[in-house]
């Protein structure tokens, strides 16, 4: 492993998961481990499955599609006729899609926010927003409009050791 990926691996905390920076054999052992619980969740939810399909009348199953193929493969054929259908539609709305949008960028970063910009945004000079961008720590009051009421320079705080 290399020396770079060892120092991000320890620089993220526990709760972001991220299986690029696994070792194979960690990702091995984690589906592993995974699938031998989902095997152990259905032995358990099993029982109580059989008892929902002895309420619901899993009998009729063997009555309605194993003994009448005829019906069955009419269902099969309507079914597949649906997702056929369905495939289609999301196929013709894809293509009206892609000729609609295709020489349009939609994806461009915002324009940068002049000084100007912003001072015109919150209501205050440009002077002001100067000076307020020199500070490292601010706190902003507003009022129930959202104008901004005061604003209060507060000391930075050291950082920590």
């Amino acid at each position: 492993m290399s020396d770079s990926s060892s120092k991000l691996r320890d620089k993220l905390p526990d709760i972001i998961h991220r299986p690029d920076l696994q070792t194979r054999r960690q990702r091995s052992v984690t589906a592993l481990f995974t699938g031998l619980g989902w095997m152990i969740w259905l032995y358990l939810f099993m029982p109580l499955a059989t008892l929902g399909g002895w309420f619901f009348g899993v009998e009729r199953f063997q009555t309605y599609v194993i003994d009448n193929a005829g019906r069955s493969w009419a269902s099969l054929t309507i079914y597949a006729i649906t997702i056929g259908l369905a495939g289609v539609a999301l196929l013709v709305w894809a293509f009206y899609n892609y000729r609609r949008f295709r020489h349009v960028d939609r994806r461009r970063p915002a324009d940068a926010v002049t000084p100007e910009r912003l001072a015109q945004s919150f209501g205050i000079d440009v002077e002001q927003i100067a000076g307020l961008q020199r500070q490292r720590t601010l706190v902003v009051e507003h009022d129930e409009r959202g104008e901004i009421v005061a604003v209060t320079r507060r000391a930075s705080p050291s950082p920590p050791a």
